[in-house]
Order: structure tokens, then sequence, then C-alpha cells
């Protein structure tokens, strides 16, 4: 079923013996991968990859399509928001397949394989945009784009783990369950797996890699800090040098009559030893203080 109205999915309850309220809820985006059991019908919700996936997308709703398969003692239904490859592809195996061979567990094992081969591609693609991400990266070209877009890798390898993993999950409920599993349960347990694996290894090396980001950012800014706090340390060493100093050249080169030593033949001479105590005291006072000391460094406590 396509799209199904809500009167064709309450029909299908009352056929299955099932609460309206599952057959309802099937389509609701929110529903992630798992096993009910209703009597004795078997509801199993997967998701498949979206067919038309946009650049920005980074949720488990924008990047996969929800799979109901409603699993009753004679048939088997699935419903879906829109068509899909996969379901054909599933179609075109069963017409391939000896009848007398055809079974329930064998069409939930053709559905889980198509889920797990529907990660193949967008992993491989994941990873590409990790490796060049983290070129990027290493390159200094570090922008605000590049930021974002680890932050997209991030979200994608996040949300794809999510439901692989709960996927795995409900395989091995069935497997389990099963007594003789067929082969493709098995491959598709295995695929997942490795799946799983290599989302979660994008996910671990793009925190790494957006935490590294971070840090190196970090360090910009404090060395920026430390060079800024430099120049102010000399600034303010030479403000207190040269404000004293100012202070005596201006008194004495006021235009007064009456200022001591203003007329005395060594009042210049005076004016600049009285400088050069000033300034040696300062000098003594600001080494004394430690404000001209070099800071420490790990050799330095070593």
């Amino acid at each position: 079923m396509i799209n199904p109205s809500q009167a064709v999915l309450e029909q299908l309850a009352a056929e299955l013996d099932i609460p309206k309220k599952v057959a309802i809820n099937c389509l609701d985006p929110d529903y992630l991968p798992h096993i009910e059991n209703y009597g004795s019908t078997q509801f199993i919700l997967l998701r498949l990859m979206e067919p038309e996936i946009k650049l920005t997308a980074d949720t488990v709703q924008e990047l996969t399509t929800k799979v109901a398969l409603f699993i009753g003692p004679e048939r088997v239904v699935s419903v879906h928001r829109l068509p899909l490859k996969e379901i054909e592809e599933i179609t075109v195996k069963i017409k391939k397949m000896n009848q007398a061979d055809i079974n329930k567990i064998i069409l939930i094992s053709l559905f889980f394989e198509q889920v797990s081969l529907g990660f193949d591609n967008p992993l491989t693609k994941l990873e590409y945009k990790l490796e060049k991400f983290e070129e990027r990266m290493f390159q200094m070209q570090r922008t605000k784009s590049l930021l974002l877009e680890g932050y997209y890798i991030k979200r994608q390898a996040s949300a794809f783990r999510k439901v692989m993993k709960l996927t795995v999950d409900a395989v091995s409920r069935l497997l389990q369950r099963v007594e003789s599993a067929p082969g493709k349960l098995q491959e598709a347990r295995d695929r997942l797996d490795r799946n799983l694996f290599y989302a979660e290894d994008v996910f671990d090396n793009v925190q790494s890699l957006l935490n590294l980001h971070m840090a190196i950012e970090s360090q910009r800014t404090n060395e920026g800090s430390f060079r800024t706090n430099e120049i102010m340390r000399v600034l303010t060493v030479l403000t207190i040098f040269f404000l004293p100093l100012n202070f005596v050249a201006g008194v004495f080169g006021m235009n007064f009559q009456h200022i001591p030593l203003l007329s005395h033949p060594n009042g210049f001479g005076y004016s600049i030893a009285l400088m050069l105590v000033i300034s040696i005291a300062l000098s003594y006072y600001v080494i004394r203080k430690g404000w001209l000391a070099h800071p420490r460094t790990d050799k330095d406590h070593q």
C-alpha cells in the first residue's frame, strides 16, 4: 500500500485483528525501527533511504523513509508513503523464486536485505565527505562553512547510526525466534553490523576533528590575546616612565619668572639629574615588581 487513507488503514486493522491506532500510526514520521506482536500478527517497522535527499538533511526523518510490515497468518502487507525502488526489487525477486519456497521469513529477509544494501552508498559518500573535511582543516582552511560542514557530517552519521542500531536489534530478535534462519537474513545482519561500525567510526572521527578544530581556534585566540597583552604591558611601562618626566619638563618649560632654578646657570643640569633620579627609581620599582620579566615557560618550571 502506498500512502493509504485512514479508512483503508482501519479496514486493514480489522482484517488483521490489530488495534486501529497501530495501523493508523504506522506512517508516523517519528517511528523508528522496531518489532511488535499483536496476537497472530507481527508488526515490523523499517526505514529505507529517502529517494531524494537534500544537502542539508541531517535527521532520521529527512534521510530515511518508513516501511511498515504487517505479517499476518496468511499474508504480508507493506505500507509506505512513497513509491520505492527497493519494494520493486523485492517484487521482482519474489517473482523469480519458486513459489513453494516462499514463506514469511523469506519475505522478511528480503526487506532487511534491501535495508542493509540501501546504506552502503550513503555511508561511502559520508566517508568521502569526512576525508575532504579533514584535508581542508589541516590545510588551514578554517572557515564558518568548514565548521558547518563538519556539523552536518556529524548529524548524518548520528542519524545513520541510530537507524542501523535499532535495525540490528530487530534482526537479532528475529534470529532468536527462528530456528533455521535464511542465509539472506544473516547476511543482512552482518552487513548492518558492518555499516553500523562505519557510521560509528565516521561519527567518532568527525567528533574528534571538530574538537581539534575548536582547540586550534582557541589556541589562535589565546596567542592573539597574549600578543595584545605584551604590547599593552610595554606601553604601560613606557607610560610610567614618561608621565613624571613630562611633568618635570613641563614645569621647567613654563614661561614663569620666579620658578626655582629657572634662571640658575646650572638649572638645566639639575633638571636632567632630577629626571635621571626619577628614571632610576622607577626602573628599580618596575623591576622589583617583575613587570618587565618574561613570562615563564614549561622549560623554566623544569
